[in-house]
């Protein structure tokens, strides 16, 4: 298995005091998406390994409740604390409109509807207050755009083409006249 296969989904966060239950983080955008999850993967020493989900109670701040197939006992949940949540790209759920993974847009090309294609997705830069599109220009110039609603216009996924409308002015600090 290559991990780059795999979407990060969250964390464990503690044990519950019954039962082997773990309280996870779903770090995405819409928990809801994943009340149906049958499993996931949790990163241990040896690897990715997969757990079969008997239950998930979805929280209203992003955390789940979920009992795990064969972790019984607090102290069996304990030992799971910390440790990372994955499940296979192909697992996640499909994406619609002007929704996209990150992962997913990498190599796409970026039209502005003013100065047209101005290069392709490098990354997406996500440790900062603002995600930014890392973009490279023909001539090498890389180029940051903010990943916002105001900014994106439509993503083709036919032609993996992002479609924007930058603000004015914010091409010309990267991009010479």
């Amino acid at each position: 298995m290559n991990i780059d296969d795999f979407y990060s989904l969250g964390y464990i966060k503690k044990p519950v005091k019954h039962q082997g239950e773990i309280i996870v983080f779903l770090d995405v955008d819409d928990p809801e998406t994943y009340h149906n999850l049958n499993g996931f993967f949790i990163e241990m020493p040896t690897g990715l390994v997969p757990f079969f989900i008997e239950k998930i109670n979805l929280r209203s701040n992003g955390d789940a409740v979920v009992k795990l197939e064969g972790i019984d006992s607090e102290d069996e949940a304990l030992e799971l604390k910390g440790r990372s949540l994955w499940i296979p790209l192909d697992a996640l759920p499909k994406l619609s409109g002007n929704q996209f993974y990150f992962h997913e847009v990498i190599g796409w090309k970026v039209i502005d509807k003013s100065a047209g294609e101005i290069g392709v997705v490098k990354d997406i830069l996500d440790n900062m207050t603002q995600p930014l599109f890392q973009i490279i220009h023909s001539s090498g110039v890389e180029i940051l755009i903010p990943v916002h609603d105001d900014i994106l216009e439509r993503i083709d996924r036919s032609d993996n083409s992002i479609f924007i409308a930058a603000p004015d002015g914010l091409l010309d600090l990267f991009l010479p006249k």
